[in-house]
């Protein structure tokens, strides 16, 4: 990681052994993170924590990932938050979906945490990159 304070990384998914074991990975290179057991409850966290970045599973119960992810692009706060859909199904038709929803890229179980790494990091270095711009864009005028 490139930052100082630790980047904060929600985790959607019903299926509790995945979501803590991704949480402990996570929390091992040095992000914070935030658990959730559904869609609903991932929304609930996302509004709480406003996280760098959200691991959304597509399969779940109460509210499924593709449907939660479209209702966090309609709020402005998560329009360019990266959501990296998580999925055991990834056939043409899941990953279109996911991707028409919002998510910026899809990921098939089991994962592969080397690659899964490698474009969270990237996803943050080039979000951190925007802010810095941004500020410095404001400060200048």
């Amino acid at each position: 990681m490139t930052t100082n304070a630790p980047s904060t990384i929600l985790v959607v998914d019903d299926y509790s052994d995945n979501r803590v074991l991704l949480s402990a990975w996570l929390r091992a290179k040095g992000y914070k993170v935030i658990e959730a057991q559904d869609g609903r409850e991932g929304l609930l966290q996302a509004n709480r924590s406003h996280p760098d970045l959200i691991l959304m599973d597509l399969a779940m119960p109460e509210l499924d990932g593709v449907e939660a992810t479209r209702q966090l692009r309609q709020r402005r706060t998560f329009s360019r938050t990266p959501i990296f859909a998580i999925s055991a199904y990834t056939t043409y038709d899941v990953k279109a979906d996911a991707l028409a929803a919002g998510c910026t890229e899809v990921f098939a179980k089991p994962l592969d945490l080397a690659a899964l790494l490698g474009r969270i990091e990237l996803s943050l270095d080039q979000q951190n990159s925007n802010r810095v711009n941004h500020r410095a864009a404001i400060g200048s005028s």
